[in-house]
């Protein structure tokens, strides 16, 4: 797959809690629980957007600027309008 110098998501380990917020504001799937932390799991479904920065409650994710493998267009043909407004539901909600 071919490389590009781009924005992407880095989660800080240290500081993530594992609320899942980021997990649920990623509307591409770029992000997972792993181990009780968020993980980058697929960097070519990383939009670089940051919505997944935006909520979370610890400031454990940053967006850096790097050489990584290309966004994969095609995963917006995943995203309808109900799983828009789901995902943000789900991500704004109140801590439990």
């Amino acid at each position: 797959m071919p490389k590009s110098t781009r924005l992407i998501v880095t989660v800080d380990g240290e500081k993530c809690i594992g609320c899942g917020r980021c997990v649920e504001a990623c509307l591409t799937g770029a992000l997972q629980l792993v181990n009780g932390k968020s993980r980058l799991i697929d960097e070519r479904r990383c939009d670089g957007f940051g919505s997944c920065i935006a909520v979370c409650p610890n400031n454990a994710i940053s967006l850096e600027l790097r050489e990584t493998e290309e966004f994969d267009w095609s995963i917006l043909n995943e995203i309808t309008f109900e799983k828009l407004v789901n995902k943000l539901e789900r991500a704004s909600a109140p801590l439990t």
